[in-house]
């Protein structure tokens, strides 16, 4: 009977065509609740999603799939001292869950999982982190697939016209792993303790890509590769929960990434819409660096490379974008004429894309004091690269990594090869979700069901009335 109580204070379903998760309650309590609920999901994930990112380390790191495993393996007991405590205990509370409705999934399976994009990041480029301190060896002689990534913009004041709020919009790039598509959901946690708040995942995570609260903190994270990077720390799974749960304000968001240890390099776009306010926090194993909007301009834009480049848009401070010279092989970033140019190397096959964030400040200034939710949605759908200066037809494929990879991407097909019972599939990185939002109402405009997910169209939600219906 106590079990059946905690079970009924969560729900699952779909609203508006898209798969929510209302969990509400302790830390534990809000993961029994996710794992009873989505027990059957949470079981495709480990049997079907994880094998598929073991195959794609085996590619990234040019191993057979045992070793990959073990890589895998080797990274989550690495990182599993570094979990703040509430955060396993939501973990077991969602193992527990699981088997008390009958599937068999294990604590330690569930701590995996949720290393997953950590383990992405880390393996994706060409000098990854090595376990017990080991040397990476680049692979030569292979073009190793893309690993994705995200983009993001905030505006607000005369910036984004209207009544001056802060607009937020974020796309979440990333393969297409076997059983994902279907299962992709949005989260609206009420916890015991601390901000309401909702983010965006898959059965069995805690966390992910980012969210916002109920008290107008909106977060996002970006891959944004660094040469320090190991999985002795906190991910962003970790980083999207912490924030969104104990963080009203900027500066309180900021003194989070200090306080914890860090994994992979990660570049969180963080926005206060009560304040007006955004920063980038671009972080890696070793170092946090914030860069502001460059003075009298109330916008801010990222993607997945180091913009902390001191004397680029106002920044000052610690050379980030030094520290990801040997993981995105640029050439020369001297000056920042040069290390622009070698951003824009076409067939350099590591760096993300940057012309995604040229033509955001493009599209930013295009709008300027129009940003409407309506054009924020054309901003997020936008498939024209400035570098080429040609529009992406709607069913095209990018050429390569860093040709015709605009904001709504698409990028090449590659295959893999998975343990049983995945073995060889297709998967291609485009957009998984695309996400706007007016952070200090809590009306958000979710495009899920598509892939890329702007062709499927957005709905609207607002977050603040559904955690009150949650609480009632």
């Amino acid at each position: 009977m106590k079990k059946q109580k905690l079970i009924q204070k969560g729900k699952f379903g779909q609203i508006n065509g898209v798969n929510v998760l209302q969990i509400k309650g302790t830390p534990y309590e809000m993961g029994y609740q996710h794992g009873f609920l989505l027990a059957d999901k949470i079981d495709l994930m480990i049997s079907r999603t994880l094998p598929a990112t073991t195959a794609y380390v085996a590619a990234q790191t040019g191993s057979d799939l045992e070793t990959a495993e073990k890589l895998l393996w080797l990274g989550q007991k690495a990182a599993e001292p570094f979990l703040p405590e509430e955060l396993k205990e939501e973990m077991q509370g969602i193992a527990d869950g699981a088997n008390d409705a009958g599937v068999s999934v294990t604590s330690d399976q569930i701590f995996l999982w949720n290393t997953n994009y950590d383990q992405w990041c880390i393996y994706c480029h060409p000098h990854y982190w090595q376990p017990e301190g080991k040397k990476s060896e680049k692979i030569s002689g292979r073009t190793l697939p893309g690993s994705g990534g995200c983009s993001s913009f905030s505006a607000w004041d005369e910036w984004a016209g209207g009544n001056g709020n802060l607009i937020f919009g974020k796309n979440m790039d990333n393969f297409n792993m076997p059983a994902q598509l279907d299962n992709r959901m949005m989260v609206i946690a009420a916890p015991e303790k601390g901000h309401g708040h909702a983010f965006l995942t898959y059965p069995g995570m805690i966390g992910l890509d980012g969210g916002l609260n109920e008290h107008g903190l909106e977060m996002m994270t970006h891959l944004n590769s660094m040469k320090d990077e190991t999985m002795e720390g906190c991910g962003i799974g970790i980083f999207t929960r912490l924030l969104l749960t104990n963080a009203g304000t900027l500066d309180e968001a900021i003194d989070i990434f200090h306080k914890y240890p860090r994994c992979a390099g990660i570049a969180y776009h963080v926005a206060d819409a009560k304040a007006n306010k955004a920063a980038v926090v671009e972080t890696s194993s070793k170092m946090v660096c914030v860069r502001y909007p460059a003075p009298d301009i109330n916008a801010l834009y990222q993607a997945n490379h180091s913009n902390c480049y001191p004397g680029w848009m106002g920044y000052s401070g610690y050379n980030m974008a030094a520290d990801q010279v040997p993981v995105n092989e640029l050439k020369d970033i001297s000056t920042i004429q040069n290390w622009q140019n070698s951003l824009k190397e076409p067939y350099n096959f590591y760096v993300q894309a940057p012309s995604r964030f040229e033509r955001y400040g493009q599209l930013i200034h295009e709008y300027y004091g129009n940003i409407t939710q309506e054009n924020a949605i054309k901003m997020m759908s936008d498939r024209f690269d400035p570098y080429t200066r040609m529009a992406r037809q709607k069913e095209q494929r990018s050429w390569t990594n860093n040709i015709l990879c605009t904001i709504c991407a698409l990028y090449p097909d590659f295959t893999f090869q998975a343990p049983e019972p995945v073995e060889e599939f297709n998967a291609c990185v485009s957009n998984m979700w695309s996400l706007v939002a007016y952070p200090g109402t809590g009306d958000i405009w979710l495009a899920i069901n598509d892939f890329p997910a702007q062709y499927g169209g957005y709905v609207h939600f607002n977050i603040k009335a559904m955690l009150n219906d949650l609480r009632q």
